[in-house]
């Protein structure tokens, strides 16, 4: 799966603790539609996504045939796809499912899979807080081998 970007002076500059959220772009479509597996399915389509993040970029780089509409946030470009102005909507997966949730229950359906991830981490500068990266991915992995990480995510 494609990632949004890779930002190679960051890795130059920091220290990055291990992932802790997974998260990324997915595709929203109008209800009953069941949303497709990759960005792909909307070639030639028309796909709102506002033009702050990267996602606009990336699908410009990586599914040129989609019909971009540019929109100010999130809130419009579900406001675009419920009227019909627009094929889908690709936003933020989890910031998206709450949005959706509260402004158009049941008129939205919610995606299953995110057409591409982006890892989360905290970062530190080279040379600072070094202990408290060891601490803190100490910590993820206890979680994660005492099932406590699986039940964060399923919820």
């Amino acid at each position: 799966m494609p990632r949004l970007f890779s930002p190679l002076h960051s890795l130059q500059r920091f220290y990055f603790s291990d992932p802790f959220l997974v998260t990324g772009g997915a595709l929203f479509v109008r209800a009953p539609s069941i949303p497709p597996e990759s960005l792909e399915a909307f070639s030639g389509k028309i796909v709102a996504t506002p033009r702050t993040g990267p996602l606009a970029a990336f699908i410009q780089r990586h599914a040129p045939d989609v019909r971009l509409a540019i929109t100010t946030d999130y809130e419009e470009s579900l406001a675009r796809l419920v009227k019909g102005e627009a094929d889908a909507a690709a936003l933020g997966f989890h910031v998206g499912i709450s949005i959706v949730g509260r402004l158009y229950p049941g008129q939205v359906t919610q995606p299953r899979n995110m057409f591409t991830e982006l890892p989360f981490a905290v970062a530190v500068a080279k040379g600072h807080k070094r202990q408290f990266l060891t601490q803190l991915n100490a910590g993820i992995a206890a979680i994660r081998a005492d099932g406590t990480w699986q039940q964060i995510n399923d919820r």
